[in-house]
């Protein structure tokens, strides 16, 4: 008795049309300008020696109403379909994490 032969499975390609959604690409921006916008104002603080401007607190006010809007952004990128999810996750993440970060600059800091 022979061996059986083997069943070759058919190589085949699924293509599919994801893409990159364009509000999670603009959650992930507001949430990297956020951050930037905090580590500018923190260096023109200790520059100024504790004593900074006056206007850098619309710096962080901005900044926390951007992390709000790239939040709401990246969450309802999440229900778009056929995107590439992890842009969502990181802009969510980041938006997360300055919104804290200011926050405990506005508490803590001053």
């Amino acid at each position: 008795m022979s061996k059986p032969k083997k069943i070759r499975k058919r190589k085949s390609f699924m293509f599919t049309s994801r893409h990159y959604s364009m509000m999670s690409i603009i959650s992930f921006a507001m949430g990297v300008a956020s951050l930037g916008g905090m580590i500018a104002s923190i260096l023109v603080a200790f520059s100024k020696k504790g004593a900074p401007p006056v206007h850098i607190g619309g710096v962080g006010l901005f900044a926390m109403i951007g992390n709000i809007v790239g939040f709401i952004a990246a969450v309802r990128s999440l229900n778009e379909r056929d995107i590439f999810k992890w842009v969502s996750y990181a802009g969510i993440g980041l938006n997360i994490a300055g919104l804290l970060l200011w926050t405990a600059l506005v508490l803590f800091g001053g």
